[in-house]
């Protein structure tokens, strides 16, 4: 029965789900206490602790009432529940679930209209927190862009650069699946030359990671004078889109679970990754033929 599964090693989708509570509860505008969660779900601080730390798997009545606390419809939280739930039982008898999308949610006017779940991030940390989490739950597939007049080391925070981190050692991580990164860097242009700092950077970067044979980049050459629209496309399942401009600092977004608003992103990324060089094929031509030029 859930809310009895007590391990010293919590099974893996148990602790995934104890994250997406956690999310949910951060992104919640009055942020509500362990205590108050209690007094909501009928239980002790103790048991709302544990269920959020993932040594606890709550059952749904208990996952119900701590959505509705958190403002969302607990409805939309009964599948993404259950297949949890199944996931968990089946792990406990050595058997594996396949992961399955979430179905679309049905509009209310018309047949065939559809009502997305957007998770929104109010600022540069619970953004890159967030995409960072999911990246490292990773099964396949990361898809990454990074277009911004300024290189990532011009304004690193610790949750962003924890971010960058991630989708590396994801990438190099020795592990039996088949797994891929790409990721389209927009180096700026002005006048046909690309900006010092973030070509310093891209070199910096083809040093990090060209020996990580499941990372690949890509070049888009950028000639707006303005931040282009990011986006982290994990697996077939998550969209993460980014905002940013005026302050380097400045950055949000939202991201969206659902399989058909990910192929939109999906196949645009991969139209613009087909008309892209390869990040040292580029450097080797903006450095004479020199693609490990030092910095």
């Amino acid at each position: 029965m859930p809310d009895q599964r007590n391990t010293s090693e919590p099974p893996e989708h148990q602790l995934t789900f104890a994250a997406e509570l956690r999310e949910l509860r951060r992104r919640t505008f009055k942020k509500p206490t362990e205590e108050a969660l209690a007094r909501r779900m009928g239980c002790g601080r103790s048991t709302v602790s544990a269920i959020l730390n993932g040594r606890r798997f709550p059952h749904w009545e208990h996952t119900a009432a701590f959505v509705e606390a958190c403002g969302e419809d607990p409805s939309r939280w009964r599948d993404r529940w259950l297949r949890a739930d199944r996931q968990i039982e089946e792990g406990s008898k050595g058997l594996r679930s396949p992961v399955t999308p979430l179905p679309l949610a049905a509009g209310p006017e018309a047949e065939g209209d559809a009502l997305l779940a957007a998770y929104w991030y109010r600022d540069n940390r619970e953004f890159y927190e967030a995409a960072a989490a999911h990246a490292r739950r990773a099964r396949s597939e990361i898809r990454v862009t990074y277009t911004r007049r300024y290189p990532p080391t011009q304004y690193t925070t610790r949750a962003s650069a924890e971010y960058f981190r991630t989708i590396l050692d994801w990438a190099g991580e020795d592990s039996d699946d088949e797994r891929s990164v790409r990721r389209i860097i927009g180096i700026p242009e002005r006048d046909g030359l690309p900006d010092r700092d973030m070509l310093s950077w891209a070199r910096q970067h083809h040093q990090d990671s060209k020996h990580i044979l499941n990372y690949e980049a890509n070049v888009l050459r950028w000639t707006a004078a303005a931040d282009g629209l990011n986006m982290a496309l994990i697996d077939d399942s998550v969209v993460f889109l980014a905002f940013s401009g005026g302050s380097r600092q400045r950055l949000n977004g939202f991201s969206v679970e659902d399989p058909t608003f990910m192929s939109y992103f999906a196949a645009y990324f991969d139209q613009l990754w087909a008309g892209l060089r390869p990040l040292g094929a580029y450097l080797a031509e903006v450095d004479g033929g020199r693609a490990d030029k030092p910095v």
